[in-house]
This record gives C-alpha cells, sequence and structure tokens, in this order.
C-alpha cells in the first residue's frame, strides 16, 4: 500500500490528464445543482471537492452515499456518478434513477457495470487504469472531479494549484513519511478522535477516519469545529478512556476562520491533560494544496499504523464478507 501512497503525485497528474477528453464532450453550460453519487473510496473524492468549493462555489456540490436520491434532484442538475470497480451496488442503482430523471451526467471508473451503462446510454465515461484498492485510486478519482469544476469555472485556479501540489508531495513526501511513522508509534495502541479546524476540511478527517479503519484495522472518531464545540466536548467533562488521543487537523492560520482557532486553543485548555495532542500541519501556499497535503500525510500515517499493528493494509476482510452476505 505504501508504494500506491507515493504514486498520489502521478495518478493526480494523470488524472487530470485521462479526464480531459470526456469532460471536453460536455455542454459548457454551468450546472444549477451538482451531485456526486459514489461510496466508500470513491466517494470520499466528493466529500473533498465540496470542502473545496464550500466557501466559493455559486453552484451546490452534494454527494449521496444511499440507494435513494435527493428529492431536488431534477433539471438543472449534473451528476458525476463514480465507482471505481464500477460494480459498486448502491451507485448502480442511483444510475438507473439518475436516467429515470434524465439528469445529465457523467460516469468516472475503472470498468464493469457502470462503463457499460454509460456506454449504453451515450453517457461520457473518464476511465481510470484498473488493479487498485478503490481508496488508493483517489488521485485519479479526484483529478477527475477536479478538472469537472475546473471546465465550468467552479475552480479556476485548479490547474495550476494541482501540478503545484504534486511538486510539493515530491519535495515533501520523505519528510512527510518520517513524521507519519513516528506519529503511528504513538497512535498504534490508541483511539484516535480526530478534530478539523474548519467544516471545508471536515472532508480530510473523514478521509483520514476511512483510511484508519480500512488499512489499520482500527476504530477511529472523526468531528469538525465549530459543531463539535456544541456537543462532543461535552463528553470529556467527566473523563476518558486512557486509549483516547486527539489528532487536530491544522490547515494554517491562513485558512482557518479566527474564531475556529480561538476555540481550539480554549478547548485545549478545558480539555483533561491526560489526553495526549498530536497535530497535522497543512503545507503549501494555496487551498488545493493544504487538502493534497492533509490528504497524503493522512494516507501515510494510515499504513504505517498497518505496519507499527502488524497487519496487511490491503485486504478489508469484513467488506468482502458483506457483500457476499448481501448477494
Amino acid at each position: 500500500m505504501l508504494p500506491l501512497v507515493r504514486q498520489i503525485p502521478d495518478q493526480l497528474e494523470d488524472g487530470w490528464e485521462r479526464a480531459g477528453a470526456a469532460i471536453q464532450t460536455l455542454s459548457g453550460d454551468v450546472p444549477r445543482s451538482l451531485l456526486v453519487c459514489g461510496m466508500g473510496g470513491s466517494g470520499i473524492s466528493g466529500d473533498l471537492i465540496r470542502g473545496l468549493l464550500l466557501h466559493t462555489s455559486p453552484v451546490p456540490v452534494d454527494v449521496v452515499k444511499d440507494y435513494t436520491l435527493p428529492g431536488w434532484v431534477g433539471e438543472g442538475t449534473f451528476a458525476a456518478v463514480i465507482s471505481y470497480s464500477g460494480n459498486t451496488e448502491e451507485v448502480l442503482v442511483l444510475w438507473d434513477a439518475l436516467r429515470q430523471h434524465k439528469v445529465r451526467r457523467i460516469a468516472i471508473s475503472s470498468g464493469g457495470k457502470l462503463t457499460e451503462l454509460a456506454r449504453s446510454d451515450d453517457v461520457a465515461v473518464i476511465e481510470v487504469p484498473t488493479g487498485y484498492p478503490p481508496r488508493a485510486s483517489i488521485g485519479y478519482l479526484f483529478s477527475g472531479l477536479l478538472r469537472l469544476v475546473h471546465y465550468w469555472g467552479l475552480y479556476p485556479r485548479a490547474e495550476r494549484e494541482l501540478f503545484a501540489a504534486t511538486a510539493l508531495i515530491r519535495s515533501r513526501i520523505a519528510k512527510w513519511e518520517a513524521q507519519a511513522q513516528s506519529l503511528a508509534e504513538s497512535l498504534k495502541d490508541t483511539f484516535p478522535v480526530i478534530h478539523c479546524l474548519g467544516q471545508r476540511f471536515s472532508a480530510l478527517g473523514y478521509r483520514l477516519a476511512c483510511e484508519i479503519n480500512e488499512n489499520a484495522k482500527m476504530l477511529a472518531h472523526v468531528h469538525t469545529f465549530p459543531e463539535m464545540n456544541h456537543n462532543e466536548i461535552n463528553g470529556f467533562e467527566k473523563g476518558v478512556d486512557d486509549r483516547i488521543v486527539l489528532v487536530i487537523l491544522d490547515p494554517g492560520h491562513d485558512f482557518c476562520h479566527p474564531r475556529n482557532r480561538r476555540r481550539a486553543e480554549i478547548i485545549d485548555k478545558m480539555l483533561p491533560r491526560s489526553v495526549p495532542r498530536f497535530s497535522i500541519q497543512a503545507e503549501g501556499a494555496s487551498l488545493l494544496e493544504r487538502f493534497i497535503s492533509l490528504l497524503v500525510i493522512g494516507d501515510l500515517l494510515s499504513v504505517y499504523l498497518a505496519q507499527a499493528r502488524g497487519v496487511d493494509p490491503v485486504p478489508v476482510n469484513f467488506i468482502e464478507r458483506l457483500k457476499k452476505e448481501l448477494g
């Protein structure tokens, strides 16, 4: 799994190029809303795009991770339907529903039934390489979506910032690996509680929790400022299990609302001193670089956690068992 994390900059660049031809076939008319449909390691790319655009896009972005479309979907909606394998049950159900609603759409997949359906419906497909665990194809899936929103002018700096981000990864990954390996030794026997300093970064916390689940076979919890100030903080009031540790995803002062920064400072003083604190600092000049740096550092951490715990990060036995029993 570690070599696949190291491939993320190559995936981002290749995925951007692969997406170009399919996206150029689409209408340049900006949709009234963008819906991303996807589960697990495929759907997280939609969460990341939603966060990236949250404070700037005039077009609302939503992500559906279920069998049923939101009630507002209809004329004016554009859907990006993502399944790395092309055979994700929930996504195929959503595809049929989108067809019935006559929603404009694009598919992102490595093949499978989704690609077959898209070809049959004369819908554009962004094809990505096969042979990866879905969660390890994040560079391909995310950059395809990024090029889509760039095409409509919803994130006009995308290309410049993306290639700056890949250069940043290559220049810093040795440092990030050392940082992740050290942090993994501290976290290997704990229950990480991940805090994100701002709603637009919540997808990075969710990605880290999911990677810890799948790669290290550990439970993790994630919450976001300022919302966690209105509920979760009370859970610390009477003391906590001694396995709890805090992991703060810090986007940096220029990318964090000052009141969230102040809230974090106060809460640090309020919470029990017995709870260890660790911070993962974003790097880079742009918002996109900050996103991708946190993504890569988090992915590295999850793999080194697997190593520290002596588990194979690749198999996801419970997921496969569930699929088998569902039939």
